[in-house]
């Protein structure tokens, strides 16, 4: 099958860099030219021709500046031209191959403008600049900083005024790559001078900082060539474009892809006395010109989509396009001896006139040379038919699979079957066991030697074993009988028929002499068939033993047990979970002896287990109590026996009826008493502690040496740590300052007695939390 070249690759990914770095930028100039008309009498018309790419966000110069200067370089007049408004460049696509490059657009804006110019030594210079260009031009160095100096030159005149000459046509926008490059450059004189045509380098001006300056004078600095590129190889290729000096044919052979600056010179001649010349500056887009076609096709219940279509069951086939790049399809199925195979739609329907391998093919595009054709083999078999057989059974019962397929053509070459259950096999006849009963849908898939393939499904229904108990082994005395027990069918049969009442009911009366196993057989309604068996034990006594005498404290339980028996008789029933039982939970107020009788039919032994109930010392925690953060409190519990408080933190003893707590948060203290007899009490009491955090100041103090009141003092309240006490007086001088609390304030100040009056304190102190607590206030100092 034909498919996309590595150049259409490359092309696309060219295409795509090109459309983001047009849409990336505001403004990218792609070439122009100026050239000026003689009205007569020193009035010209200049023209100014601005080509740029059509997605730029900011408008065309308005206006336009050009910059008119003598041959001293000093300016002469600046043009100021209004914007003219634009017309779009359309690209030459007469080749039906080539690939306009995604985005690619130019326009065109001419500004044109009378100035009125008289004669002077050495003539006219006039220039127009503007930045900037495409950043994706790959032969000039930084064309993203890089601009445009479009210039004229008027020359000095004792006759007649001079026009120059201007191109004819617009270089084509798009270049098609590995391609001859044939344009028609020639340019035309009014004067009908001589035009000499060259290639050359264009002039750069004005950047991205300034990028519509005030055209300065000349000399201008040309664009700086990107080896290897130079004016002589300006797009690459080979041979390298030329331009005729005489007809200004342009010519070449491009062979890369990309953007480019081109500049093309005409130097004007009149009786052989240079004049001037005319730059243009234009931009290439090198394209391939391979169009992105490409055929392919597949087809409706295909089997196989290798390069062969397998189609099984019908010779009519609905064919599927999938080309893209075309709209214009040309189909050949194939089929030997004829000629009237062929479509051209799109997705065409066509019957084969037997089974067999066809040679399709399919071309997009036809008729021109970047189309695409493709072939692809369509392999016609009638197919194959599945089918099986079973027979339901029982679960765990092995059931046998029959394949019943048919190969219409060809041979059965493999079979897969899922049995629904998450398990397969892939032999034709497989034998599988259900594990559980219910419906399952059994799958069966069958492929011909030729590729073809059939699935069914048919569901299958296990039937459930039947749930058989026959109970545990048993122990019967010498003489007795025990009746035994089997459920889940509707047809039962005991073995061996040995002193039983009837083998063929499910709860017969059994009365062995000997130990003697039976097994029974039980049968469903489906006819599901499962076995158990049930050995019956004689013995001619019975042995009861329970457990040891015991001691439990008050409100304790023991589990009492006794074995060697089937039935079993405790007495009496008081404070026991169940009389009836070989293991029976005891939970006795007081103490007391119990009784209890194993059976075996009718031989029977009794046992007895006395439980001596012990008291409990008495115990109590005492009242619960408040104290505040820092403060303590004497716990007073009173009982006899070993004491043990816990927890044991902040308390001053742990091991004594009244320790001292003094704990920083609530806290619950629990008492174990252990008694003389080795029964514990608990008891527990909560100190519920306040978080007060008080600095408590007197409002006065009389430092008179009466010994009543003479220190200022305070007191606190959840305070861990006073950190410092300031006194200050009237005038905000610190009197006292201290760290801590020590005896307080005397009213001295440097050992003379302070004045009566009103005096500030601050107090900071420490809490129990490690918060800070602060105090402000004042005290009344009296004598």
């Amino acid at each position: 099958m034909l498919r996309v070249s590595t150049m259409k690759i490359i092309s696309v990914i060219f295409l795509f860099i090109l459309l983001i770095s047009y849409r990336s930028s505001g403004w990218h100039i792609i070439g122009g030219e100026l050239y000026y008309t003689c009205t007569g009498f020193s009035n010209y018309e200049i023209t100014l021709k601005v080509y740029r790419d059509c997605n730029s966000t900011t408008p065309f110069d308005h206006p336009a500046i050009i910059g008119i200067y003598n041959s001293s370089g000093l300016q002469v007049q600046l043009l100021s031209i209004n914007f003219p408004g634009a017309n779009y460049i359309n690209a030459d696509l007469s080749d039906p191959c080539i690939q306009m490059p995604p985005g690619v657009c130019v326009e065109q804006a001419v500004y044109k403008t009378t100035v009125n110019l008289s004669p002077i030594a050495g003539g006219y210079n006039l220039a127009y600049q503007r930045c900037c260009r495409n950043n994706t031009i790959v032969n000039i160095i930084d064309p993203e900083n890089t601009g445009a100096t479009f210039t004229a030159h008027i020359p000095q005149t004792t006759s007649a005024c001079n026009s120059s000459p201007r191109f004819n046509n617009y270089p084509p926008i798009v270049i098609c790559v590995d391609k001859p490059l044939i344009f028609d450059h020639s340019a035309t004189d009014p004067d009908g001078d001589s035009l000499v045509y060259s290639l050359c380098t264009p002039y750069q001006g004005a950047n991205a900082v300034d990028p519509i300056p005030i055209p300065p004078p000349p000399p201008y600095d040309p664009i700086i060539w990107q080896p290897p590129y130079n004016v002589n190889n300006q797009i690459g290729g080979s041979p390298a474009m030329n331009i005729d000096p005489v007809t200004g044919l342009l010519t070449g052979f491009p062979t890369d892809l990309g953007q480019y600056v081109v500049g093309v010179c005409v130097k004007e001649y009149r009786d052989g006395i240079y004049l001037g010349e005319d730059i243009r500056d234009f931009q290439f887009n090198m394209t391939t010109c391979n169009a992105l076609i490409q055929a392919d096709f597949t087809a409706q219940n295909v089997i196989s989509l290798n390069d062969t279509l397998l189609i099984c069951g019908s010779n009519t086939v609905n064919f599927t396009n999938e080309s893209f790049g075309s709209n214009d399809y040309f189909w050949d199925f194939g089929v030997p001896g004829i000629s009237s195979d062929i479509s051209t739609e799109k997705n065409p329907i066509y019957t084969f006139p037997d089974t067999g391998v066809y040679h399709v093919m399919l071309t997009a595009s036809p008729g021109i040379i970047c189309g695409d054709t493709t072939f692809r083999y369509v392999e016609i078999r009638k197919g194959v038919t599945s089918d099986f057989s079973f027979v339901s059974e029982c679960a765990e019962t092995p059931i046998e699979f029959a394949d019943a397929s048919i190969p219409i053509d060809g041979i059965l070459s493999s079979w897969h079957w899922d049995f629904g259950d998450g398990t397969s096999d892939e032999t034709p006849n497989p034998s599988h066991s259900f594990t559980n009963a219910g419906t399952y849908n059994v799958a069966l898939t069958v492929y011909n030697n030729y590729g073809c393939v059939s699935t069914i499904m048919k569901p299958i229904i296990i039937f459930s074993l039947p749930v058989i108990n026959a109970g545990p082994d048993t122990f019967v005395c010498d003489l007795d009988s025990v009746t035994l027990h089997a459920e889940g069918g509707v047809a039962y049969q005991w073995t061996p028929d040995y002193n039983i009442s009837d083998p063929f009911t499910a709860e017969p009366l059994v009365a062995p002499d000997v130990t003697t196993v039976y097994s029974i057989t039980v049968t469903t309604d489906n006819g599901c068939i499962d076995t158990d068996s049930v050995t019956v034990m004689i013995t001619d006594t019975v042995v009861a033993t329970t457990i040891n005498d015991t001691l439990i404290c008050e409100g304790e339980f023991v589990n009492l047990f006794v074995n060697n028996g089937l039935f079993y008789q405790w007495t009496p029933d008081s404070y026991l979970s169940n009389s009836a039982i070989s293991n029976p939970v005891a939970t006795p107020l007081q103490s007391i002896t119990y009784f209890v009788t194993s059976y075996i039919g009718s031989c029977f032994d009794e046992d007895t287990v006395t439980i001596t109930v012990l008291d409990k010392p008495e115990v109590n925690a005492g009242d619960d109590v408040t104290i505040n953060q820092g403060e303590s409190v004497q716990l007073n519990a009173t009982g006899e026996g070993i004491l043990s408080w816990s927890p044991s933190d902040n308390l001053s003893n742990s091991n004594i009826a009244n320790p001292i707590a003094n704990p920083l948060n609530t806290m619950n203290y629990t008492i174990q008493v252990t008694g003389n007899n080795g029964c514990v009490s608990f008891d527990s009491v909560t100190v519920n502690v306040t978080h007060f955090h008080l600095i408590i100041v007197p409002n006065a103090f009389t430092p008179n040496g009466d010994g009543l009141n003479d220190n200022f003092q305070f007191f606190t309240k959840g305070i861990k740590e006073i950190v410092s006490v300031q006194i200050f007086n009237r005038w905000g001088q610190l009197v006292y300052g201290i760290n801590g609390n020590e005896e307080g304030w005397n009213g001295l100040f440097n050992g003379e007695a302070s004045e009566m009056g009103t005096y500030i304190y601050r107090i900071h102190g420490i809490s129990y939390d490690e918060g800070i607590i602060a105090q402000k206030g004042s005290v009344i100092l009296l004598r």
